[in-house]
């Protein structure tokens, strides 16, 4: 994970892709009741940067080419909120993407005293429990999430300094 800066980014390979999307769906809807499955898994033999630069992700900046795209979005929702997204992002002076889940949640508002901010919450909690399922199976199938790859920078720091003199 040596440091990138200028190359071509480092994407996820089609394996990996398909398995960080495929863990995302078992998660986010349990019981196999995605809605159109075709639709969110990407295709047999599909080449990662021809998908993740297609419309079915979002790109930002929005018009960046693959080599300036700092990250990645599929929204795939889950049972109760279509909004959430697998997300994959690079992290600063670093040429490789780590997925995320983003609830796309945190805008959310309703005022206190109401059924509705009652009923926000507990979607919010939701999202959070579904998220941290969908990370902590990431983590365990070996995929390079922000908790693994912050793990792997701090090794890599305390590894230069005991072989530096």
């Amino acid at each position: 994970m040596a440091e990138n800066k200028g190359a071509r980014p480092i994407l996820p390979s089609a394996e990996e892709l398909l398995r960080a999307v495929t863990i995302y769906l078992r998660h986010a809807y349990p019981n196999d009741r995605v809605p159109a499955p075709d639709s969110l898994l990407p295709e047999n033999g599909f080449d990662p940067a021809v998908y993740l630069m297609s419309e079915k992700a979002q790109r930002d900046p929005s018009s960046a080419p693959l080599d300036n795209v700092r990250s990645f979005s599929l929204r795939l929702g889950n049972w109760q909120y279509p909004h959430m997204k697998l997300r994959l992002s690079r992290p600063p002076n670093d040429d490789v993407f780590v997925f995320s889940v983003d609830a796309h949640d945190a805008f959310l508002f309703a005022p206190g005293g109401g059924g509705d901010a009652a009923a926000l919450e507990e979607l919010k909690k939701n999202n959070s429990l579904i998220s941290s399922a969908i990370m902590n199976s990431w983590d365990a199938d070996g995929l390079l999430t922000e908790r693994n790859y912050l793990r792997r920078r701090i090794h890599q720091t305390r590894r230069l300094k005991t072989t530096q003199p």
